[in-house]
């Protein structure tokens, strides 16, 4: 199998993306959710939502991704590769490794988010006329 020297530049600089993507959009997300006040319950789905969502939208665009390019053969993510009993396998180990790689970079953002929804929520209740 040749290798391409673009696939080989193209596919870290992706995985790179996704990986800020996944760090910085948690935090972002939150406190835009936080600015406008939600009310309701919405005022703690939305921040949540801000929270998760980033990941489950990679996680799903990167599943989908891999999932056309079944050949019958498993692994392959570390350079080695045998041979699929099957789709379900497939589909198995590209979930399994997709939410492996985004897992540092996923928690790391829902960190980020958590400080930024404490900082917001300490700043709104310091902000508060006293009654």
């Amino acid at each position: 199998m040749v290798q391409d020297p673009i696939v080989n530049t193209v596919i870290p600089l992706l995985i790179l993306m996704i990986s800020v993507l996944l760090v910085l959009t948690p935090p972002v997300a939150v406190w835009l959710v936080r600015s406008r006040q939600p009310s309701g319950r919405a005022a703690w789905l939305l921040p949540a939502l801000a929270l998760i969502g980033p990941f489950i939208a990679a996680f799903i665009s990167v599943v989908l991704v891999w999932l056309p390019a079944y050949s019958g053969q498993c692994g392959g993510w570390l350079g080695e590769t045998s041979p699929c009993s099957g789709f379900g396998q497939y589909a198995f180990e590209t979930m399994y490794w997709a939410a492996m790689s985004m897992a540092i970079p996923g928690l790391l953002g829902m960190l980020l988010g958590v400080a930024v929804l404490i900082v917001v929520l300490i700043r709104r209740r310091r902000s508060r006329p006293a009654a």
